[in-house]
């Protein structure tokens, strides 16, 4: 009985851990089906006990979330004289930034923190630290900042799972020693791990990245490339420290220890001391704590006589004791995956191998297609084959490298072997793009998979789940509804245009960051938005091609995301302003894109364009893609008249108002990020718009949107939206019914 009630306590737990901070409807659902469940039993020890355990844990969510909010309403302020607890291995140095995990020692609370780097030199003094210090700081404290657009990475989210809900943007530092003190002993292990890093960091490559990975859980920058490999296969739970890699090390360490003949007891203590000092060195993630805390409650249970508790039990304490700790553990896919899986195979009673990798894969799927939209269809045929390899190659042969200074370059060539071979599986097209499913589908998923492992009716509940997933993709590749979405780019212009059944998908600029001329020590490699919101964003709907991509002009902030873009969204046809196409800027640009030279096309509003729902007003002649040459496209949305200038000047609005006197738009997007430079009050009035839109950075260094652009709404009494305040801006049509959509009202 204790190993149902802890179970069903651990699944309720995290059901109301979702319901109370983040108040879904979907989690208060489940959480009142468990419930139901628990009634059914008629066990009323088992029900007050688990009722009672509930209460506890709803108090606790409850009041962590008071507090959560209470430190993330801070406004952004300026501090002083403030003291941070860095340990050494928590800094990262990439070009001029320099960012950490601190304690914050007046606060009494973990932050996330960043100094931009002033000089070469003290680039160079900073590389150097390997010792914990207290740093003596003054900067802006700033609440971490939710993601401004639908399906972009939600970083407070994930910092919130490890208790983190500021940031510290420092300005100012002195460095001091550490005081002894209850941190010290765990300063000295960090320091241990930082020497570790750097001694693994001159191996020899990829030996290096392998070792810090898989020994010390650090992703070493030059390592992208291939994880992202091994993320694309679904194979990064290897990679990443977890229940594998504490069984070898228990393993190896229990070996060791026979060698001296210790006393049982002895020996199972030793293994307890070395646990948590592997988890800190292993970088303390959620997988590796789960699995450091189930591997040291499994050995000691075992000193006490009498005392035997199941696999499915620990699983279950070890939830409720990370859970009480981390109450927001669960917004993060690692802790889902690891949880979810162990649970699979503590729990699993099949010895047929690869039965038992499709039920891994299968249960990994709801989750991985929620979070990365996509799936390779190769995870179903190599994961038997690669945990083989991973198990007898791959740690064997990284370990051995690391520790053996004569038999580094042959375990690099190995690895370098088995490298290759990932990256081919990679790029092979098995990788299929579903989008994101409804959240209620991948519960309804992971249901009907736990409901056939006790079901005599597996085929019939297979062949549901296979109908399921078939209409989810028809769905989200092929909607009922049409969208014109407007990105929250940032400093920069990027519109989406999809029509329903995506019979057509059209893109309006890119977005892009405009980059000053830097030295070299400075630079530091950075996902472009194009890549962490817009391909994001299409990717999330099931969109795998954009069938014209139209650039208004030469600027980056328009242009500058179509190269990284088409990396992963195919681009069919780019249009252009006549003459951009020749421009040196533009063909450097394309260079570095996955589009070819012929699929570029430069007009004038002369040029009939394909779809008949978009007209082209501007340009009237050949130019050189500057703002006065912008594009100007007039789109007919079911009824809905939408207008794009790019960066078209107030000369430009009213030269296009001169050749086309009835012109009128409903929705008006103005011109040049709400520069003074546009939006003419003549030219506002003749489209007489019912709503205006303005795509601009938060706090940019150009004061966009100008006071006079607002001015010339409000005087027009036109109702505007700053996408740099809003955030993410949707119109969307079904059966002939529109809905506004923008994402701080949502």
């Amino acid at each position: 009985m204790i190993q149902v009630m802890l179970l069903l306590t651990a699944f309720v737990a995290v059901s109301l851990s979702f319901w109370i901070l983040d108040h879904t409807w979907i989690a208060g659902v489940v959480v009142l089906v468990l419930f139901l469940r628990l009634l059914a039993t008629k066990n009323v020890q088992l029900i007050s006990s688990v009722l009672v355990v509930c209460v506890i844990f709803s108090i606790r969510f409850y009041t962590w979330q008071q507090n959560a909010r209470q430190v993330m309403q801070v406004t952004p302020y300026v501090t002083q004289k403030q003291h941070l607890l860095i340990y050494s291995d928590e800094i990262k140095i990439n070009g001029e930034l320099l960012t950490f995990k601190a304690w914050w020692w007046e606060k009494r609370q973990w932050v996330n923190g960043y100094y931009r780097i002033r000089t070469l030199a003290e680039k160079k003094t900073l590389l150097q630290l390997n010792k914990t210090k207290i740093w003596d700081v003054a900067g802006k404290v700033l609440p971490l900042q939710a993601p401004t657009n639908e399906a972009q990475f939600d970083w407070r989210r994930f910092y919130q799972g490890k208790n983190i809900f500021l940031t510290f943007a420092v300005k100012h530092y002195t460095l001091q020693k550490v005081p002894l003190g209850q941190m010290a002993w765990r300063g000295r292990l960090h320091d241990l791990r930082q020497a570790l890093r750097s001694t693994l960091k001159v191996l020899p490559r990829p030996l290096d990245w392998y070792s810090a990975t898989l020994l010390l859980g650090i992703r070493l920058a030059d390592a992208d490339k291939t994880l992202a490999d091994i993320t694309r296969l679904g194979l990064l739970y290897l990679f990443s420290l977890s229940g594998l890699h504490v069984f070898y090390v228990v393993k190896t360490l229990r070996h060791l220890l026979k060698l001296l003949r210790l006393p049982k007891w002895l020996e199972i203590l030793a293994v307890l001391g070395v646990l948590p000092v592997y988890a800190i060195l292993g970088g303390a993630s959620a997988s590796l704590v789960r699995a450091v805390w189930m591997c040291g409650i499994k050995l000691a249970t075992g000193l006490i006589k009498g005392v035997h508790l199941k696999p499915a039990t620990i699983w279950a304490i070890v939830l409720l004791l990370e859970l009480w700790c981390y109450p927001a553990l669960f917004y993060q896919l690692g802790a889902q995956l690891s949880y979810l899986l162990t649970l699979v195979i503590v729990t699993s009673k099949t010895s047929l191998n690869w039965l038992f990798n499709l039920k891994l894969n299968a249960f990994s799927a709801p989750l991985v297609l929620y979070y990365t939209y996509q799936w390779n269809f190769l995870t179903f045929l190599i994961t038997g084959w690669m945990n083989l390899i991973f198990e007898y190659i791959i740690l064997p042969v990284t370990f051995i490298g690391a520790v053996i200074p004569f038999l580094q370059n042959l375990a690099a060539h190995i690895l370098q072997l088995i490298s290759n071979g990932l990256t081919l599986l990679a790029r092979s097209p098995s990788n299929f793009v579903l989008g994101r499913p409804p959240l209620i589908m991948v519960l309804f998923w992971l249901g009907v998979l736990l409901w056939l492992q006790g079901s005599s009716k597996k085929l019939r509940w297979s062949a549901l789940l296979g109908m399921s997933y078939f209409l989810t993709f028809l769905l989200l590749r092929y909607p009922l509804s049409s969208e014109v979405v407007y990105f929250d780019i940032g400093q920069g212009d990027c519109t989406l245009i999809r029509e329903r059944f995506s019979r057509r998908v059209i893109l309006i600029d890119t977005g892009g960051k405009v980059h000053f001329a830097m030295p070299n020590w400075k630079k530091y490699p950075t996902k472009t938005s194009g890549e962490t919101i817009v391909a994001n964003y299409l990717l999330s709907k099931g969109i795998t091609q954009i069938d014209q991509l139209y650039l208004t002009h030469q600027d980056a902030d328009h242009v500058g995301n179509f190269p990284s873009l088409s990396q992963l969204i195919k681009i069919k046809q780019i249009i252009v302003p006549a003459g951009m196409e020749d421009l040196p800027s533009f063909k450097r640009r394309l260079a570095k894109s996955a589009v070819a030279p012929k699929a570029v096309k430069g007009v004038t509003d002369k040029v009939r364009l394909s779809d008949p729902h978009l007209k082209l007003l501007h340009p009237f002649t050949r130019g050189q893609g500057t703002n006065a040459d912008s594009l100007v496209l007039w789109l007919d949305f079911y009824g809905l008249k939408c207008i794009f200038t790019g960066d078209l000047d107030r000369k430009g609005e009213l030269a296009v108002i001169k050749k086309y006197p009835n012109l009128t738009a409903a929705v008006l997007k103005t011109g040049h990020h709400g520069s003074k430079t546009a939006t003419d009050p003549k030219f506002v009035r003749q489209l007489a718009p019912k709503v205006a839109l303005i795509s601009a950075g938060q706090h940019n260094r150009y004061g966009h949107p100008n006071k006079e652009t607002l001015v010339t709404l409000q005087n027009a009494k036109v109702p505007y939206y700053v996408t740099a305040r809003v955030g993410m801006i949707k119109f969307t049509e079904m059966l002939g019914h529109f809905s506004f959509w923008n994402l701080k009202d949502n």
